[in-house]
């Protein structure tokens, strides 16, 4: 006989594997896992943001070295406390500002304490992470922690167990060895609100903090000067620190607000005003999980593998993190030129990690988020006006130079070029052209010679073929303007990688200034910072022609020899020389997939007649580097670049030039995938019987064999069905 607790046990069961099917009662955000890429060098963080959103709150462990980047390694045990700003997936640390603690402890520390700060110890099963949440118990002050956010605010809700008193430090000296406070500032409102600043130096040249806070309930409190205390409720220097003591209600949780401005201390105040109004946690928490649901549902997934879904949707979720949104509710934030400005008609943006996330992620989003990326368009002009150059990479209104190319350039002429921006092309142009003819970073050179000599530039070799590529954005905006002469010009620039070819070892390879090739060429070695190539090496490099990948075909001498090159890159050793950088990672052969110029590579068999090869490659990426593990990327998640080429991947077609409209296929990860362009439009893409054997056969659009191994933007975005039609090898 089956009992009711039996019938019970199989309705969920049933609704479960409906769910898991990609029914409507699926919540998506349920499938996002943050602590994955929190371990290994995937360097993202776990806590509460919202799309886009400007404040990452999240907790920052002892900085121990390069894997701390984003303020928190899952390998750690120690908590420091919870900032505001967190970068996702970066090379290069930062931010980290506004540094809020909980605690039940003396201040200052005494001796015995290693770390000299207030601290906790936390364990793994006490932490909880969701979209736009994050929860952890530290058990020696019994303090359950809990973080939630809107766009401009971060949210606390502290509950001291067992507690009628609780004590939280705001440290504005705080960094993790990445920046320095220069200037800090505390003031005492009232009994309930503090504001301030804190400016610092770092990655970010020049980055203002301005902040506002609000307790739930009133406080006493105490300021310290270089851990001194001070009789005194405004204070400033280097090192600034508050301690607000609290008489609590027992299990009563104390709640704060805290908002961060680029500009002012008004301007963070407007922006509690305008987005928290009230104290009810719970509802802000409900508010970021839907924010991040509108987004997640509108790329539906069928499967009844989980693990294969959450990897989808973190994925997702960390493709729309950055870049992040830097005005504050009065439209105000500061700009690279170190002063205040108003936007108008547009929504500022930061955090451009644009050689890395040209080449997937803002293709990935003029699909799923095209009204944003117009705001991105305009938020680089707005940093063109006011620095003279378009962004190269954009930390916080700083141009940082911290990778090569123009890439601002591709995104621009692909947001021009699908119909989805609005600013004014002849000031696209100008800026193209300007960022183009700078003479910095060895263009002076490229200018002179027509390629970049080696013995007079670092990076010679990767620095010519990526600014060819950018050289052919320039010329495609040029020719669409009728600018002849610069059309000619750019087109002509784009076509430097010939020049690089060495026919005899088929490789990239660097000349000098005579036009000699450069000696003791050795392909796999990878010197970081000080070799022809740019956290590569000879082989990840010479499949870096994104603009015209048949001239490279034409160049290895035809199909046969390129196809035989590109199988050559995944099974030869994967032993690297020289001093390597950490970035080159996630190694098939040669192919480094946890660094981004190898992201196109197996996508490369798609302009061949064996496309097939490519598919199984990226099979087999897909199934190695990315992971349900904290560990579960294979390099730097680069503000979202990784990310969206298994997004992209899992759809079954890839941008290999990110600002061509065409996306060419490989095969699909699961059976059925629905995106939602827009309210009225669904694009639909089928491959039944989808298996780590199965191949490709042919492709149907709108149920017509398409006779090409690419679609159109357009084609995606007007909706219809795209169906993948599978042999299996062994059938």
């Amino acid at each position: 006989m089956i009992k009711i607790k039996d019938l019970k046990i199989i309705y969920v069961c049933l609704l479960f594997l409906l769910g898991c099917s990609g029914s409507g009662d699926e919540r998506y955000s349920e499938y996002v896992d943050p602590f994955i890429g929190t371990g290994g060098h995937g360097h993202t963080f776990p806590g509460a943001t919202v799309p886009f959103g400007m404040i990452q709150l999240s907790p920052d462990n002892p900085s121990k070295g390069w894997d701390w980047t984003s303020g928190y390694h899952y390998s750690d045990s120690v908590l420091l406390g919870f900032s505001h700003t967190h970068l996702s997936g970066t090379g290069v640390g930062d931010l980290l500002d506004i540094l809020i603690m909980p605690f039940d402890s003396e201040y200052p520390e005494n001796s015995e304490n290693k770390f000299n700060r207030v601290h906790s110890i936390y364990k793994h099963n006490d932490e909880i992470a969701e979209p736009g949440y994050y929860s952890v118990f530290l058990k020696k002050d019994s303090i359950k922690v809990e973080l939630t956010v809107t766009e401009r605010v971060g949210i606390h809700r502290y509950t001291f167990k067992g507690n009628d008193q609780g004590k939280i430090l705001l440290d504005l000296g705080y960094s993790q060895n990445f920046d320095r406070a220069i200037e800090t500032r505390i003031e005492i409102i009232d009994s309930t609100k503090a504001v301030g600043y804190r400016i610092s130096k770092g990655w970010a040249s020049y980055q203002p903090v301005y902040f506002a806070m609000e307790f739930s309930q009133p406080f006493t409190a105490k300021l310290f000067r270089d851990k001194i205390e001070t009789d005194e409720y405004l204070i400033e220097g280097e090192k600034t620190e508050a301690v607000f003591s609290f008489e609590l209600r027992e299990n009563t949780p104390l709640s704060l607000k805290v908002s961060i401005s680029s500009a002012s201390i008004d301007g963070a105040i407007k922006n509690i005003s305008s987005e928290v109004k009230s104290w009810d946690f719970d509802k802000y928490r409900q508010a970021a999980s839907d924010a991040w649901e509108k987004e997640l549902s509108k790329v539906k997934v069928y499967s009844n593998d989980v693990q294969k879904k959450n990897i989808f949707y973190t994925a997702l979720y960390h493709s729309l993190i950055a870049p992040t949104l830097f005005e504050d509710a009065n439209n105000q934030y500061t700009g690279a030129d170190s002063l205040v400005h108003t936007t108008e008609d547009y929504r500022k943006y930061t955090l451009f990690s644009l050689w890395d996330t040209f080449r997937a992620l803002h293709p990935l989003l003029t699909i799923l988020k095209p009204e944003i990326v117009n705001d991105f368009i305009h938020s680089m002009l707005s940093f063109y006006d006011e620095y003279g150059l378009l962004p190269t990479w954009d930390l916080q209104s700083n141009e940082t130079d911290v990778m090569i190319g123009y890439h601002a350039v591709p995104v621009i002429y692909d947001a021009y070029k699908k119909g989805i921006t609005n600013a004014d092309p002849e000031k696209i142009h100008q800026a193209m052209k300007t960022s183009a003819m700078q003479d910095k970073f060895g263009l002076n050179h490229f200018k002179e010679y027509g390629y970049i000599p080696s013995d007079l530039e670092v990076e010679a070799v990767s620095k010519v073929l990526e600014y060819a590529y950018d050289d052919w954005c320039v010329a495609q905006m040029a020719k669409d303007l009728g600018y002849e002469d610069d059309y000619i010009y750019f087109f002509e620039r784009s076509n430097a990688y010939k020049l690089l070819f060495d026919k005899n070892t088929n490789f990239m390879r660097g000349k000098d200034k005579k036009g000699e090739w450069v000696k003791d060429f050795n392909p796999v070695r990878a010197d970081h910072r000080s070799s022809d190539y740019t956290e590569a090496n000879a082989w990840q490099y010479t499949f870096h022609v994104l603009h015209d990948v048949p001239g490279l075909i034409d160049l290895f001498g035809g199909e046969e020899n390129f196809i035989s090159k590109l199988d050559s890159l995944f099974t030869i050793s994967s032993e690297l020389e020289g001093d390597v950088s950490p970035d080159i990672s996630g190694l098939i052969g040669q192919y480094a997939h946890g660094n981004e110029p190898c992201h196109h590579v197996a996508y490369l068999y798609s302009f061949t007649n064996q496309k097939q090869k490519g598919e199984e490659r990226i099979k087999q990426i897909m199934q190695t580097m990315y992971k349900t593990d904290p560990d579960g990327l294979a390099g730097n998640d680069d503000c979202g670049q990784m990310s969206a080429w298994y997004v992209f991947s899992s759809l079954g077609f890839y941008p290999v030039n990110p600002a061509d409209g065409k996306y060419w296929f490989g095969i699909p990860a699961f059976e059925k995938i629905e995106i939602m362009i827009d309210s009225d439009t669904e694009f639909v893409i089928e491959c039944k019987g989808v298996s780590k054997d199965s191949n490709v056969e042919t492709v149907l659009l709108n149920g017509e064999k398409l006779d090409r191994n690419y679609i159109t933007h357009m084609e995606i975005m007007n909706g219809g069905k795209l169906e993948f039609v599978l042999i299996n090898p062994e059938s």
